[in-house]
């Protein structure tokens, strides 16, 4: 809905002013902070009310999310829609409202002058990264990390020999856009996830805004764009060819590798997207779906989740999901879990059976932050998921608990969910123990030789953790990156 607002402030920069209301769902979305840290990420420019009481949805009669409320100039409300629109479906039934107001002498000569708000506040954040949400580690050869910087609409790529000290590259302008090219002229709108073929060292990225899925090649960062238009999804769609099917919101992606693929070292130096062997699974964020693409016909379809927004389990046409935002998958590509953060629940999906399941969550409005057996165990809006292979506990995934402001294990052979690292509300920047540290809404995670990196988005930085030591050893720290040495 913000991109569509956005059009029409664009469109009307005089003549129409745009008041957001938000009413919350989730507890941690209720504090003035979380709105304040809400309008910077998503670039708002006007005016945000924090109806955290719900007073103006009630007075409003609102009944879903979203709501678009039509007020005239004297204060009467003329009109509403409910559910996502179009902002060109919008603008003829705004033009015929501005020409009457504009004969009645109604309107006013400008709008008001709210101050810096959303965008321009970005100045204040202080640091290289910006809302980070997505993070990668290629532990291949001496390994690095590669970065989400969603705000910055960029990828920053971090040595993992030299954590704390050099840059090795960034990827794309630093403006929103949608262009291929090398990385000083590739551009990404808001990308979050990202998922690697551990054979070539490509890179995927789920480009949120763009709606679309782009390729960087591991000679340094040339970016293509492999699935998607550039245009949002207003229906579920039901595939094609990838590069001519809209997407909607993609929200992080999966590699599955082809058995049948050879080697590396039998494909040669070369780096030619139609050598790209795999499935690429998608968290089509937007439908509510897991949509895959096989990479070597280039066509994606819907794989998982009949479109509606719930909690429903069985065959994976029939499921539902509700805005799932992370993925992960295990060694043998036998099951993929999804972090489904409407509902605040971990999926599970049997690739060999074709069947969905529940492991944590009971439904769009059963979340809280309590630790226990998965069936009583809550969570809230978790955004990240990561496979824990080598836990000397036995194997777990390790979850972005984002609302909470946790790290939290799930044991998938006991079937338990404890907080593993984050002293939880409120949400902070502080390292240290697991009970002691503090996050802001950590938003994805990946392990690799033995440590855990956290994309903590709203703190703006990168996390570790050495899972090597005992428990109790176990400390939290921040990454210094250091962007000032960078050039492309």
């Amino acid at each position: 809905m913000l991109p569509q607002l956005r059009e029409i402030e664009e469109r009307y920069p005089d003549r129409v002013v745009v008041i957001g209301v938000h009413s919350a769902k989730f507890p941690q979305e209720k504090s003035n902070e979380a709105v304040a840290q809400a309008v910077r990420r998503h670039g708002i420019r006007h005016p945000v009310v924090n109806d955290a009481d719900f007073a103006v949805w009630q007075a409003f009669t609102c009944r879903a999310w979203p709501t678009l409320m039509f007020i005239d100039p004297r204060g009467k409300v003329i009109g509403r829609h409910e559910g996502e629109f179009e902002a060109g479906q919008l603008m003829p039934v705004l033009d015929r409202m501005l020409a009457e107001f504009d004969d009645k002498g109604w309107l006013a000569p400008a709008v008001p002058d709210f101050g810096p708000v959303g965008a321009a506040a970005q100045a204040s954040i202080g640091t290289d990264l910006a809302f980070p949400g997505g993070i990668l580690v290629d532990d291949r050869g001496r390994g690095h990390i590669t970065i989400a910087d969603s705000n910055h609409h960029r990828l920053v790529v971090v040595g993992l020999s030299t954590l704390g000290g050099p840059l090795h590259h960034m990827v794309g302008t630093g403006e929103p856009g949608l262009r291929d090219g090398p990385p000083e002229v590739a551009q990404f709108n808001w990308p979050q996830g990202l998922a690697i073929d551990p054979r070539t060292g490509v890179v995927y990225i789920a480009d949120t805004e763009n709606h679309a899925i782009r390729r960087m090649s591991p000679d340094g960062g040339t970016i293509t764009t492999i699935a998607g238009t550039g245009r949002q999804a207003r229906t579920r769609g039901t595939g094609g060819a990838a590069r001519g099917v809209d997407l909607s919101s993609p929200w992080d992606v999966v590699f599955l590798a082809d058995p049948a693929a050879p080697p590396i070292t039998d494909r040669g130096a070369h780096d030619d997207p139609h050598d790209d062997r795999g499935l690429l699974f998608i968290a089509m964020a937007g439908t509510h779906q897991i949509w895959v693409m096989d990479l070597a016909s280039g066509r994606v379809i819907p794989f998982a989740g009949s479109g509606s927004e719930a909690l429903a389990d069985g065959p994976v046409r029939e499921a539902a999901f509700a805005q799932p935002s992370g993925l992960a998958i295990d060694g043998t590509g036998e099951r993929l879990w999804v972090a489904d953060s409407e509902t605040s629940a971990i999926r599970q999906i049997n690739l060999g059976t074709g069947q969905v399941s529940t492991l944590v969550g009971q439904g769009l409005f059963d979340f809280g932050d309590i630790d226990g057996n998965a069936e009583s165990a809550r969570l809230q809006h978790p955004l990240g998921v990561t496979w824990w292979r080598d836990d000397p506990d036995g194997e777990s995934l390790l979850i972005a608990d984002t609302y909470n402001h946790r790290i939290k294990r799930l044991d998938l052979t006991h079937g338990t969910v404890r907080t593993f690292i984050g002293g939880g509300p409120p949400e902070g920047h502080l390292d240290g123990s697991g009970a002691e540290a503090r996050f802001s809404e950590p938003g994805d995670l990946a392990i690799a030789r033995g440590r855990l990196f956290i994309a903590d988005t709203n703190n703006h930085v990168v996390r570790s953790v050495d899972l090597t030591v005992p428990a109790p050893e176990r400390v939290v720290e921040t990454i210094e990156i250091d962007l000032a040495t960078h050039a492309h």
